[in-house]
């Protein structure tokens, strides 16, 4: 039986025409090949899947081909050089892993071999792949090579994360950005594998295989080639939600209004049913991330700022969650308690009105003073005007003020805060805060800070033991231990 190979190497560009999303890198590559002017050093960066290591084999392809014309950058495909480099045999294309060729005496023997002339054609190209996994001491070595390299020799370091790439080598390179491709792009790439597979995809499959990939082209291949193998009819929505986990987007509206809702038991429910049918939970959990988005944008166009600030608090909840599901040992369970935390924080911060209230501010004559009682029942409502203040409040400001519920008593302006950092950074943020609640209330109007966890503490003094000290809770944390016996001992 003849070895099977994958549609992502069996379908991997192989002229600069295939290169799909990449118009911008693509152009400039050919001109420096057709002109002459091709550089010593090239960085491309990108997420994965974007084409970096394809276009980097087809730079080598092209200048190292016999076959090719002079007012062309396209490989012929043909001629021994082309067909050597297609098989992975070619001697003067040399590629490199950083991930675990990354010491300094990985590079020393680079420098050492790159002298060499060229086997057959005119360069000698070397690719550095996930070049960021260099050691700086690695890197220092390399410096001087990419400055002054033979005059056969280009290199070609490619990267998933740019940020992690030492400015003196990025400013040795030309650097080109791969961008992600777009839905649009990957679905007509696939319908192009498809037809030459001779599968039957339904568009609506193509759609959640493109939507899934999340801009690499190489994913959305793969996950082509996991579903041909249904191919024994038509691959439908369902066959392909099934094989890869996906739930049902109803499903996860329903999901997400239940925890939208305060309904957390109903949430978890839900996500167990979930669970149960296949489901893959990080799926599940970019899927709520796609319909809060959904939700936030409308909120945003409505100017519904209560509505938007929860959704963003939810969204960047998930945004989180979406980090960490992928390392944690019971990835079941976290996603779980984060949606029953949503939930139960939103049914606490916006309890269910008995009667609509009307938004207005609140007046009572009989109190004077800010009392340093229970507090006040929140309203149902947003109190009028707030949300205006916020607006004019510049993002690191209006960031410690998102979290406050603000009260009206005549000219009190009282701000409950749930957390004490909130709280604190408030305060200390109240200078530009007062002119925009003056221009709202009038000169004679005072903020009252209040924090619910220091009122709830009121109630219930006791004394502070030992344990309590940071400093002894901080040892007991780090060793492990337990305070069996308190001592006093003189100064």
């Amino acid at each position: 039986m003849p070895e099977y190979q994958s549609l992502y190497r069996k379908y991997r560009s192989q002229t600069f025409g295939d290169l799909v999303g990449q118009e911008a890198a693509s152009r400039a590559l050919q001109g420096a090949i057709i002109s002459g002017r091709v550089a010593h050093a090239y960085l491309f960066s990108g997420s994965r899947g974007t084409g970096k290591t394809s276009a980097a084999r087809l730079l080598a392809k092209s200048l190292n081909c016999t076959g090719r014309s002079r007012d062309s950058a396209e490989p012929c495909n043909k001629c021994e050089s082309c067909v050597e480099m297609m098989s992975g045999s070619a001697l003067d294309l040399i590629e490199i892993d950083a991930a675990s060729n990354r010491g300094i005496d990985d590079v020393r023997d680079l420098r050492e071999k790159v002298n060499l002339a060229p086997a057959r054609g005119p360069y000698k190209v070397y690719i550095i792949d996930e070049s960021h996994g260099l050691t700086p001491d690695a890197f220092n070595a390399l410096l001087k090579t990419l400055e002054e390299p033979p005059p056969h020799a280009v290199f070609v370091l490619c990267t998933t994360d740019a940020q992690k790439m030492p400015l003196t080598v990025i400013g040795r390179c030309q650097h080109f950005v791969f961008r992600r491709h777009g839905e649009e792009q990957i679905v007509a790439r696939l319908t192009h594998i498809a037809n030459a597979e001779k599968v039957a995809v339904d568009p609506e499959a193509m759609q959640l295989i493109a939507r899934t990939a999340q801009g690499s082209m190489r994913d959305a291949v793969g996950l082509l080639d996991q579903l041909v193998p249904l191919a024994s009819g038509p691959i439908t929505l369902e066959g392909a939600r099934s094989l890869l986990g996906i739930a049902d987007p109803r499903v996860l509206d329903a999901l997400l209004d239940h925890v939208l809702g305060g309904n957390a038991a109903e949430a978890l429910t839900e996500l167990n049913r979930i669970y149960s049918a296949g489901g893959e939970l990080r799926q599940v959990v970019r899927g709520l991330m796609e319909g809060c988005r959904d939700r936030l944008l409308a909120a945003l166009t409505k100017r519904d700022q209560m509505t938007a600030r929860r959704l963003s608090g939810v969204l960047d909840a998930l945004l989180h969650l979406d980090g960490e599901v992928r390392r944690h040992a019971e990835p079941r369970f976290l996603v779980e308690a984060t949606l029953a935390r949503l939930a139960v924080e939103t049914e606490t911060d916006h309890p269910v009105a008995a009667a609509p209230v009307a938004p207005v501010a609140v007046a009572s004559p009989a109190v004077t003073e800010p009392s340093a009682a229970a507090p006040a029942a929140i309203s149902s409502g947003p109190v009028t005007g707030w949300s205006e203040v916020l607006e004019k409040l510049n993002r690191t400001v209006r960031a410690a003020y998102l979290d406050a519920q603000p009260e009206v008593d005549g000219t009190l302006l009282v701000l409950w805060f749930r957390y004490g950092f909130h709280h604190k950074k408030a305060q200390e943020q109240s200078a530009q805060l007062m002119p925009h609640v003056r221009a709202w209330l009038g000169d004679d109007v005072k903020i009252d800070f209040r924090l619910r966890e220091a009122e709830a503490a009121k109630t219930g003094p006791r004394p502070a033991s030992p344990e309590d000290d940071p400093f002894v809770r901080e040892i007991v944390k780090r060793f492990d231990g337990r305070v069996t016996r308190v001592k006093e001992v003189s100064e």
